[in-house]
């Protein structure tokens, strides 16, 4: 059985194709958000490298997220868009939990994705995969917190280019290695589906991990705030 994967978290996206013996193909974008227009193109160049068609793929796997909130809009809508018309099962998988594959090169992981102001989407594993800091939404010093006592611990994730200061001194991966890819998302996806952990079309959903900016200022009352003060100028400049 093939599965088709998509990794659009990050500030590169990709799509990968999965056989039933473990190999795996995968094709990136060049250009930060360029995932948004190219990824389907990716699925069918994928798809003709492996001399395939669309009915035999098995399942699609998409990143959820955490990341960028519209890389995962379009992540999630191409697999569950895909998955619908060929009437496959779908398979949820992590932005964070996918860099414990890394562990096996011997280190604890830790990956962080920006989330600005300090603030992460996080996760840290030991050198052995143990999850030493659940997959969340932190402060950066909590992770850093966390691998106190993990000092070969290296990181993974876009967190490092934005937080290179304060993480001077700390063991990063490479940039060749540092991001999520499809390939990571497709490797997950087989040993979710090994397992039973598909879902339908219909219930495959981003995991933001935290309200959109706008769901915020819902929230803590900032759009009735700022809807009042436009009302207010509206009124004064037409007197």
């Amino acid at each position: 059985m093939y599965i088709l994967a998509f990794e659009t978290t990050g500030p590169v996206g990709s799509a990968a194709l999965a056989d039933g013996e473990g190999r795996i193909l995968l094709r990136c974008t060049t250009e930060p958000m360029s995932h948004l227009k190219r990824l389907a193109e990716m699925a069918g160049e994928l798809m003709e490298e492996a001399g395939i068609g669309p009915a035999e793929i098995g399942a699609v796997a998409a990143s959820v997220g955490p990341g960028s909130f519209t890389g995962i809009r379009i992540g999630v809508t191409t697999a569950r868009t895909f998955a619908q018309a060929r009437g496959i099962p779908c398979v949820p998988v992590s932005a964070l939990e996918i860099f414990a594959q890394h562990c096996g090169k011997g280190h604890p992981v830790a990956a962080v994705f920006n989330a600005r102001r300090g603030q992460v989407y996080g996760a840290v594993y030991g050198a052995d995969g143990t999850e030493v800091l659940a997959p969340g939404p932190y402060m950066l010093t909590d992770v850093l917190e966390a691998v106190r006592d993990l000092p070969d611990a290296v990181f993974y994730g876009d967190g490092v280019d934005a937080y290179a200061e304060q993480l001077a001194g700390y063991a990063c991966a490479p940039k060749e290695e540092r991001y999520q890819t499809a390939a990571m998302t497709a490797k997950a996806a087989m040993a979710k589906i090994e397992v039973g952990g598909t879902v339908s079309y219909e219930d495959l959903m981003p995991d933001y991990m935290r309200a959109t900016e706008a769901e915020q200022k819902l929230a803590d009352g900032t759009l009735e705030k700022l809807r009042a003060a436009k009302l207010k100028r509206f009124m004064e400049n037409n007197r």
